[in-house]
């Protein structure tokens, strides 16, 4: 839309929960990398190693900047609060899963493994402690699979490669030895009860608790917002997120916005994209425009009488025994008939897609 815009990172290279967060087995950096030059080509800058309420204020970069865009991700970790979490060897998913993404890859050979938590971080946990040579790797969750939050795919693949999925357990306390690091956890067994708010909720069946031995131990029950800094700079907060109005600003604050996990809490990638090409417009009204974004050629629109109903093509994957030796990717390219068959299914998902959105256009821009 032609405004100079300048990107704050505190991390050394750009790319969020897509560089440090998800492995490069589920999504190669080299895919990531070629996105992010091509719109560092556009003329963005980017400064690194800032974070914000440190480095610099929020109320800084406003007396600076025309707009200011706050997309701080869900970055931090959610905590067990049970006894011996301070020990050594007890570490976030977040944490971990970040190490990973700077190559300061942990040495887990011949360990046993623990991972507390039933979502995709989860997943992305376990196998990639197994492919950082853990002898056993274990999932420890408190409800059931069918209660897991985790893509169905995720936790198939975790499976495939091994990974034991232990449900129905609780965390209760975790054991350490006399240096104090982890020697393992003690779990409650819960049972399904009543039905709350349309799911089963789980509660515990009187048994005595389990000890799973572990050296590491994971937690993977949730990711947190900073959102301390702006709450003390006088923008709303809830929840622990940032309470944005619907189109993505805030009444007292004009010339501030939010998008992405930190006003939507955690979600997915794509709706993270979607949420910031809805802001961006905004901010471009804002400002006194309303560009519009164009390739100079001209679309029919879609008419969906042609439309033979067809399902999405499935990507196979490498063998599982295979996989787990690398980082590389899991997925297997499509055939030249699979890629011709999906790319004939698209309506234009600039179109249909980003209107059902917080603050989303029913129009096309």
């Amino acid at each position: 839309m032609g405004h100079q815009t300048t990107v704050f990172e505190m991390l050394p290279k750009l790319g969020g929960m897509l560089r440090y967060g998800i492995p490069n087995y589920r999504l190669p950096k080299e895919r990531l990398d070629d996105d992010i030059n091509a719109i560092l080509e556009t003329g963005v800058k980017v400064e690194y190693g800032k974070r914000i309420g440190t480095d610099i204020t929020i109320q800084e970069l406003c007396k600076e900047y025309d707009a200011v865009l706050i997309t701080i991700g869900a970055s931090t970790d959610k905590k067990l609060g049970i006894e011996g979490e301070s020990a050594e060897g007890v570490i976030s998913a977040v944490h971990f899963l970040r190490d990973v993404g700077k190559n300061l890859n942990p040495d887990l050979s011949g360990q046993e493994v623990a991972v507390i938590g039933g979502g995709n971080v989860s997943m992305d946990a376990v196998r990639t402690a197994k492919r950082l040579g853990a002898k056993k790797v274990s999932i420890l969750y408190r409800r059931r699979v069918a209660d897991m939050t985790a893509l169905p795919g995720e936790i198939e693949g975790a499976v495939a490669e091994g990974i034991e999925v232990k449900t129905l357990m609780a965390p209760a306390r975790i054991d350490v030895d006399e240096n104090n690091h982890v020697r393992g956890v003690y779990v409650t067994p819960q049972m399904i009860s009543k039905i709350k708010g349309g799911r089963a909720s789980v509660r515990a069946t009187g048994e005595p608790d389990i000890f799973v031995p572990c050296q590491t131990l994971i937690v993977a029950i949730g990711q947190d917002i900073e959102f301390q800094h702006f709450e003390e700079a006088g923008l709303p907060v809830n929840r622990g997120k940032i309470q944005t109005e619907r189109y993505g600003g805030f009444d007292h604050m004009p010339g501030v916005f939010a998008g992405g996990d930190c006003a939507s809490g955690p979600a997915s990638v794509i709706k993270a994209i979607a949420a910031a090409k809805v802001v961006a417009a905004n901010i471009d009204e804002y400002l006194g425009f309303r560009h519009t974004i164009s390739c100079d050629v001209v679309l029919p629109e879609p008419d969906l009488r042609d439309r033979i109903p067809c399902g999405r093509v499935n990507m196979t994957e490498r063998e599982a025994c295979e996989r787990v030796c690398d980082f590389e990717g899991v997925e297997n390219c499509m055939t030249e008939a699979e890629a011709r068959q999906e790319a004939s299914r698209c309506l234009g998902c600039d179109h249909f897609g980003y209107g059902i959105f917080k603050g989303g256009r029913e129009n096309r821009w």
